[in-house]
């Protein structure tokens, strides 16, 4: 699929009207809202009773809101060894919102704060995806500004955001009102990145830089309800790269290719603004993205939180060996639970995932799997890098895998082995992924119907070929 008017016309995946800028919105909302309904019946249930019932700083009348930032997620001081170090003060807060509203500790409210957060998302990551499409892929004029009333410039982007909206993966996120920190995070990510400037930004350097704080707080916001909405600000880098390759394609009238890797673009930028430009942003980024990871590891007084074997056994494993095969089986099982999500749990400890502890498990086999499709994956979006499509598939894979990058285990360890609820984010960049598969096969399909046609009206003699014309 190339990049125009033509490739965009065989890659329909739903009707133009669907598309109109309310009905799309509002079949999105209304699905998102929908699926998740019924739950706001529901009691508290698992983590809720830790989080809501048990949790004084729930109450505005049993703490202050001093205590709201001074404790963790479940009402423990920060400083306290004992602590889980989950600072989350904003989630709190929405949960005191929530107290206040209901008069007490009433199930309903809180669950129906989080069944509205939802489509909320929802919305806001249509918007975003909208935008990537139109500065990306289609010959649409660029987004420069959020606009409700513009309509949804590819069916990719919608189809995305339907899958996203009905994901089985969110039940726990959405249900169980402990989700809340997962939703709201969430909200303020995609609005980070919407906030963040395009090179079709309008306005001038003033604006730019308030565009670039306000990113900023919005990602440090998207921080304090879960620390995985810090990684907006990876996003927004990747995404500036790949909207500046297209704007520097585009005013080198197609010359600036290259079908093996995207390294002609860096030379071409190093001769003009444009490189100077999205390093000073970047830089930017990195150092306001420090300071806040900073602030945020500077609360933790006491250093990190101790957990025990049974919350994340492979990390308290004696060898190497099996911590590499058991983080590497269970990243492969996260992804699984994307594609196929049959086995949902509440709670996969207590032995649920036994360690791999030798390469002749055959455990392993889903391991090579995993690497591999991700390593093609990654493959045809560098190969394909002056595409449309290539450049969705990097900003696809960015969105799957830096906000799971602080439940790796890479840089800390964990207190779960996995945990669905921090798949939440990620499931918009799989949902991409599928949506982009889709039209690609749509249109290969497409493709094949109009050859074995042409087949046909030549009368070649094989028109077995295309038995189904």
């Amino acid at each position: 699929m190339g990049e125009g008017k033509g490739s965009r016309e065989e890659s329909e995946l739903v009707p133009g009207l669907l598309r109109h800028w309310l009905i799309g919105r509002v079949l999105v909302a209304g699905l998102a809202l929908g699926c998740y309904a019924n739950s706001c019946w529901g009691d508290f249930v698992f983590d809720d009773s830790e989080a809501v019932i048990n949790n004084q700083d729930v109450d505005p009348g049993a703490t202050s809101l001093a205590d709201v930032f001074s404790h963790d997620f479940w009402g423990t001081n920060i400083s306290s060894r004992t602590s889980h170090k989950s600072y989350r003060p904003l989630t709190v807060l929405s949960f005191r919102l929530s107290f206040w509203l209901g008069g007490g500790r009433n199930p309903f409210h809180f669950h129906l704060a989080n069944v509205l957060l939802h489509p909320l998302v929802c919305l806001l990551l249509l918007e975003v995806l909208n935008n990537w499409f139109c500065q990306l892929k289609t010959s649409s004029k660029p987004v420069s500004r959020v606009d409700w009333r513009a309509p949804i410039c590819s069916s990719e982007a919608l189809v995305a955001t339907l899958l996203f909206a009905v994901h089985p993966i969110h039940t726990e996120s959405v249900s169980g009102v402990v989700g809340r920190a997962e939703l709201a995070s969430a909200l303020f990510f995609f609005s980070s990145i919407l906030a963040y400037p395009s090179p079709t930004s309008q306005g001038g350097r003033a604006v730019e830089i308030l565009r670039l704080l306000l990113t900023l707080v919005l990602a440090g916001s998207a921080m304090l309800f879960k620390e995985q909405g810090i990684t907006a600000l990876g996003v927004c880098t990747v995404s500036d790269v790949l909207f500046r390759a297209k704007k520097l394609q585009k005013e080198s009238g197609g010359q600036a290719k290259c079908r093996s890797l995207p390294w002609s673009y860096w030379r071409q930028w190093c001769d003009g603004g444009s490189g100077r430009k999205l390093c000073l942003r970047s830089a930017v980024l990195c150092v306001g993205g420090a300071g806040l990871v900073w602030g945020r590891f500077a609360v933790m007084t006491t250093g990190a939180p101790q957990f025990k074997p049974i919350d994340n056994p492979a990390s308290f494993s004696d060898s190497w060996t099996t911590k590499i095969l058991s983080y590497n089986y269970l990243y492969s099982l996260n992804w699984w639970l994307l594609y196929h999500p049959w086995w949902l749990c509440f709670d996969w400890s207590m032995g649920c995932v036994p360690l791999v502890q030798s390469a002749t498990d055959l455990r392993v086999a889903a391991v090579a799997v995993f690497w591999a499709g991700l390593g093609a994956l990654a493959f045809r979006g560098l190969s394909r890098f002056h595409t449309g499509d290539g450049r969705l598939v990097i900003l696809s894979l960015s969105l799957v895998v830096l906000p799971f990058l602080p439940a790796s285990n890479l840089f800390f360890t964990v207190g779960f082995v996995v945990a669905e609820r921090v798949l939440y984010l990620s499931t918009a960049g799989h949902c991409l992924l599928v949506a982009i598969g889709a039209a690609y096969i749509g249109a290969f399909s497409s493709l094949t119907k109009r050859v074995c046609w042409y087949i046909r009206r030549d009368d070649t003699g094989y028109p077995a070929l295309c038995p189904y014309i």
